[in-house]
């Protein structure tokens, strides 16, 4: 199976923590050139995402993985893999207490996040445990946290660096004033923390949901016959000089299973 990602930077490739289990051809295309996405305005990446999207529709993908504030935005596209919408419905709503959900990400994420996700659970239908919680918020509360410096320290430092443990720490203390009992991330880089963030929640009082969910899912949706036929690869195609990702050893050894320049190949021509 060709599976496409779209990215303008390092933190959609955090995903390969599980993908590189199965054995699928992945098509990025690597929007460095505008990077990053996430502090400019939807107009802009919104139009980089169809170019992007052609490209993958090109080399023949069956679907394709975007970043969450992208997949919320473009919710009728049936190409784009519903990863983020059934990690928030199936893992996130359901196990909430008192119905106030926290999301952190960047500039685009606070300026579309709330009324994405607000439309997103619109139609959803309580628990019979939340029905029966007597203070229990429907519809949800929502707090939002502009975290824009999370995606340059955690390209540039080490993931359990003091400095990134000690920014997150802080950064979540606001959803813990707040009474937030859940945590959403609007961007799959921060999966990269997320032991920091389990240790940080009190799990009786908030609760993070980590990247074992998001496997599931893909796994969920992902035929499993087609699986045991792939060869695995990963195809990388920049739009700029690639510099961004080639100099992150530690994703292209997590692209390659540790054998990165066999199984990873980057065009910066296309």
């Amino acid at each position: 199976m060709k599976i496409g990602i779209l990215t303008s930077g390092n933190d959609m490739l955090t995903l390969f923590s599980f993908l590189q289990r199965y054995d699928h051809h992945y098509i990025v295309w690597y929007d460095d050139l505008y990077f990053s996405w996430w502090d400019k305005p939807w107009n802009l990446v919104r139009d980089r995402i169809a170019e992007g999207m052609k490209l993958l529709e090109n080399k023949g993908v069956d679907f394709v993985l975007v970043p969450p504030i992208v997949e919320l935005m473009m919710q009728d596209e049936k190409q784009i893999f519903p990863l983020f919408t059934k990690y928030v419905k199936d893992c996130c709503l359901p196990y909430s207490l008192v119905g106030k959900l926290g999301f952190m990400g960047d500039w685009l994420d606070l300026q579309l996040g709330q009324k994405q996700l607000e439309k997103l659970t619109s139609d959803y239908v309580l628990t019979d445990n939340q029905r029966g919680i007597r203070k229990f918020n429907f519809p949800f509360v929502w707090r939002g946290k502009e975290v824009r410096n999370w995606k340059y320290l955690l390209d540039t430092l080490s993931w359990s660096a003091p400095l990134v443990n000690t920014l997150v720490k802080n950064d979540v203390r606001y959803f813990k004033d707040a009474g937030v009992d859940t945590l959403i991330p609007m961007n799959y880089g921060y999966f990269h923390v997320e032991k920091t963030l389990m240790k940080t929640v009190n799990f009786k009082k908030m609760r993070f949901h980590g990247s074992k969910k998001l496997e599931e899912i893909f796994v969920s949706i992902v035929d499993d016959k087609s699986r045991s036929k792939d060869i695995y690869g990963v195809d990388v195609y920049c739009t700029g000089h690639g510099e961004f990702l080639t100099k992150d050893k530690r994703l292209m050894w997590l692209l390659g299973k540790g054998n990165w320049d066999q199984l990873v190949k980057i065009y910066k021509d296309f």
